[in-house]
């Protein structure tokens, strides 16, 4: 489309306002030395193009995008800007043309704006709706005048300004109608028709991460978005497991595929079948020194050899309790093991192997800090900050799981921390926090009593307490805590005495020599 120079109608919301026009003649001319910035497609914001080097008083001519991506189906404003045009001998009849690749587009606003330097700026602004084809097409502004020995024109890829949101699916291989206990089964994720390149893929099992691809190789399509596919094996088990496949885009809130992978049960005699299995811990959570109880239960299998095996970190357990008992035509499975706990056991696992005919026919590996807590120990020290406040630390060590409640106490009252609590995990799994509370010491009046209390997962809470001197305000000490005050006090006194002794010895001899008594 041609634009002659109109003068703007009153109120056009189109039309750039004056500052607005400044604004962008001000960035324009800070980067027309620049050629263009996001040639790739993945360069910084926003994107701009240049017709090339000016030389100085030489007319140039810029194009700037949006200042982020845009997804097919919205429209993006792209702004050109002309000149300097000299204004005494600069008319208004100039044309402006906007392309999108060989069709011309038509222009939403143009104007002519004055610089501090007499000089004159064509500009012009047009929104283009994109699509996913939009990948590789080219916006162009071209203007013509007939002061100017050729046109000025500059193309921007639209490339730099689009994204395309991938599509995501799973599919497996064999089908899943056809998977059988043990078998292995290829687990492959699209991620379909996107652009930019660049994207972060992750596989997890039941909502755990186990695998992490950065920038994964990519096929080009022929419309200029790409295409991956990558491939997940796992083995097929009667436990019913979900895996997603998880992708980040180009810094966008992630997408997500999901896929239920179970084996298919094998028909037994007279039409039965192997049930699906149980396997069950206990709800609450338990102490270390103490025991929990695992149990597996299944039923449908065709003879009664099976066999159980509980192990905790590759160790067998003792005496587990297993049954077998014949239902109807089929068999039913029941076994137990008492697992003991211990502090260290947030890392540890149990494995439930059965087999069935000498052969593997389930096995399971249970996490151990799903039913552990480990209670907490609490202390409390002091540190002087100046003559008069004091930093109390309530130190709570080795607990888990994580979320504990602490508060601050002085004659049942609660005081407030001085700062955020500080959480850290420890090598072996639990956690330690520190908090910090500033007393000011020189309060006068009875002995303050300060006590950190910590709840945790719902257990009583524990205490830890500091009594404040009011003789000495400067510094805390525990309570029923001894001190070296009054053996010091004593050998004071005594030094004290000593001198005064040894001065009255000497001023009675010396009055006795004096008198020649």
């Amino acid at each position: 489309m041609h634009s002659s120079l109109q003068s703007p109608p009153a109120g056009d919301s189109q039309v750039f306002d004056v500052g607005q026009q400044k604004d962008m003649l001000r960035a324009t001319e800070t980067g027309k030395s620049k050629s263009m910035e996001l040639a790739s497609g993945e360069g910084p914001w926003a994107p701009s193009s240049h017709s090339g080097r000016q030389k100085a008083g030489q007319p140039f001519i810029s194009l700037t995008g949006p200042s982020q991506r845009t997804s097919p189906g919205d429209t993006a404003p792209f702004n050109c800007t002309a000149g300097p045009f000299n204004s005494q001998d600069f008319s208004r009849d100039f044309c402006v043309t906007w392309l999108k690749d060989s069709d011309e587009h038509p222009a939403s606003a143009q104007s002519l704006v004055p610089d501090n330097g007499g000089n004159d700026f064509i500009t012009s602004k047009a929104w283009v709706t994109l699509t996913r084809q939009d990948v590789s097409s080219e916006i162009t502004c071209e203007v013509t005048h007939r002061a100017l020995a050729e046109p000025l024109k500059t193309t921007m890829n639209l490339s730099q300004v689009l994204r395309v949101v991938p599509t995501l699916k799973i599919t497996t291989e064999p089908s899943g109608t056809h998977v059988r206990v043990q078998d292995r089964v290829n687990l492959t994720c699209h991620v379909l028709h996107f652009y930019p390149a660049h994207l972060r893929l992750t596989w997890m099992e039941n909502r755990r991460m186990i695998r992490t691809l950065v920038s994964p190789q990519a096929t080009r399509n022929p419309d200029g978005t790409y295409s991956l596919e990558h491939t997940w094996q796992a083995e097929a088990t009667l436990e019913e497991r979900e895996f997603a496949c998880w992708v980040v885009h180009d810094e966008q809130p992630p997408l997500k595929a999901n896929i239920t992978l179970q084996a298919q049960v094998r028909r037994q005699g007279k039409g039965q079948s192997v049930q699906p299995y149980k396997l069950q811990g206990p709800l609450q959570r338990s102490e270390p020194g103490t025991r929990i109880r695992l149990t597996y239960t299944s039923s449908g299998f065709s003879t009664h050899q099976v066999t159980v095996t509980w192990l905790k970190n590759k160790h067998e357990l003792p005496n587990p309790q297993t049954s077998v008992r014949y239902s109807g035509h089929t068999y039913n499975v029941t076994s137990s093991v008492l697992v003991p706990l211990t502090d260290d056991d947030v890392f540890s696992h149990v494995v439930c192997h059965v087999e069935h005919k000498l052969m593997r026919f389930f096995q399971k590996t249970i996490g151990l800090d799903q039913y552990l807590r480990v209670p907490p120990t609490v202390t409390v020290s002091q540190s002087s900050t100046s003559s008069s406040l004091v930093t109390v630390t309530c130190l709570v060590q080795r607990f888990y799981p994580q979320n504990v409640h602490l508060a601050w106490l002085e004659d049942c009252h609660t005081l407030k921390s001085t700062g955020q609590p500080t959480l850290k995990k420890n090598d072996d799994g639990s956690y330690t926090l520190k908090n910090l509370l500033l007393v000011n010491a020189s309060v006068q009046g009875p002995e303050r009593v300060l006590t950190c209390m910590v709840e945790h997962e719902g257990q009583p809470p524990k205490r830890a307490n500091l009594i404040l001197s009011t003789a000495a305000h400067t510094a805390y000490k525990p309570i029923a805590s001894t001190g070296p005050e009054m053996p010091a006090l004593i050998f004071v006194v005594f030094l004290l005495g000593l001198k005064v002794l040894l001065a009255m010895s000497f001023t009675v001899t010396y009055i006795c020599r004096r008198w020649n008594l």
